[in-house]
């Protein structure tokens, strides 16, 4: 007859080299900051985009006149033969 008590088990100890230990969790008000962190830096170039198109729009329309009847020398009635 057989030993009637169960083999022993003997643990093995493993350990994994060169994986990093876990980071911290991020919580719901960092993710938000980073969020409104990009979103105001493109709001920012949307803003100075704007600038930049609007002041050479206004340097643009300041070189030529405005209308056809400026560009005439204040003539309204352009059927008039000279």
């Amino acid at each position: 007859m057989q030993n009637a008590t169960p083999n022993a088990i003997t643990p093995r100890i493993i350990e994994v080299v060169g994986v990093r230990a876990p980071s911290d969790s991020i919580d719901m008000i960092q993710v938000a900051v980073a969020a409104f962190g990009l979103t105001g830096v493109i709001m920012a170039a949307a803003v100075v985009a704007g600038l930049l198109a609007g002041a050479l729009f206004i340097w643009y329309r300041t070189r030529r006149p405005a209308t056809t009847i400026e560009a005439r020398n204040q003539e309204h009635n352009f059927f008039r033969a000279h």
